[in-house]
């Protein structure tokens, strides 16, 4: 797995200096987001990520969305993932505290050149968004037969 994880670690690895900028971007974002009224909160899904024997697996939490709400696309070797959560307007509510998220998110993720693209298979089912990447067969380990003499 170690193209994946090196792509992983530097594009959304648990670095210090990876976990600063994206509490800065998050706060910048917070503070700027649709003119600053708090309407909307910029939202990033939590992700996991493994391997199982000839694949990968993308797992994102994306409750509250339907499935029409999320787009998967993979281009130049980088798989995106972005959806949008409204917050529901109503006249009544008048909230004494929400820590829940709204609006819009896109994550980028590296996809290491292993992975067929074309194999790529994604299903939304309880709010969770799994991802299965299979690798190229060219790249999988390959028994060699010994002729015996």
């Amino acid at each position: 797995m170690s193209g994946f994880s090196s792509t992983l670690s530097r594009s959304i690895g648990p670095s210090v200096l990876g976990v600063a900028s994206r509490e800065m971007d998050e706060l910048f974002d917070r503070l700027f987001a649709s003119g600053g009224n708090g309407k909307t909160k910029p939202w990033w899904p939590p992700m996991s990520v493994w391997e199982e024997g000839d694949h990968y697996h993308l797992e994102l939490d994306l409750p509250g969305l339907a499935n029409d709400d999320i787009e998967v696309t993979f281009e130049e070797g980088r798989l995106k993932i972005a959806a949008s959560r409204t917050r529901p307007e109503s006249e009544e509510r008048s909230y004494l505290h929400d820590e829940r998220h709204w609006g819009d998110f896109s994550r980028l993720v590296s996809i290491p050149d292993s992975v067929d693209p074309e194999s790529i298979e994604a299903d939304y089912q309880n709010g969770v968004l799994h991802l299965l990447l299979k690798k190229r067969s060219e790249v999988l380990p390959k028994r060699i037969k010994i002729n015996a003499k």
